[in-house]
């Protein structure tokens, strides 16, 4: 009993500190890694559903972008103080692709699809540069987002181009 207890405390915990962490501020890398986040959750669920190779390619094509905006994401898990940062990391991607597979469940496929055509194609093209831009210029759309955004405050970004970090839009 004592050890059922202790495991619900745990579960319960995460949930509370996974809950905490979306009601903090995201500061502008972190927004930035976030809309990433939704984006390549999209596109996994979207390629998966119209049969298409999409996510595949387009995740080996920008494994080192999507890497740099996972940990900025985890790093402010981290920040928020979530103990388990990397597992609510996972938690909240994989939340992310069951919204979205709820999103699009009651329609049928070839109508999901043909909806998702254009997304596919821009993300069939996205190369790392054409990617961070992408996110860059898409930043401010609201995207049903579980956090807001820190105030106005200006720091690097995160991800890395040639070696370096680069610097604020």
């Amino acid at each position: 009993m004592l050890r059922y207890l202790a495991a619900l405390v745990l579960v319960l915990g995460s949930v509370i500190d996974a809950s905490a962490a979306s009601k903090q501020c995201l500061k502008p890398h972190e927004a930035e890694a976030e809309r990433a986040i939704r984006f390549q959750a999209e596109l996994m669920v979207m390629s998966d559903t119209c049969g298409q190779q999409t996510y595949v390619e387009f995740a080996r094509r920008n494994r080192e972008v999507l890497v740099a905006y996972q940990h900025a994401l985890i790093e402010h898990f981290r920040r928020t103080g979530i103990r388990r940062a990397e597992a609510s990391f996972d938690t909240y991607l994989t939340r992310l692709a069951n919204q979205v597979s709820l999103r699009n469940g009651a329609r049928p496929v070839t109508s999901v699809c043909s909806d998702a055509a254009e997304f596919l194609a821009v993300a069939q093209h996205l190369g790392k540069e054409e990617f961070r831009r992408y996110i860059a210029d898409h930043v401010g759309e609201d995207t049903g987002s579980d956090f807001r955004r820190c105030s106005a405050e200006r720091e690097p970004r995160v991800v890395k181009r040639q070696g370096a970090t680069s610097a604020g839009r």
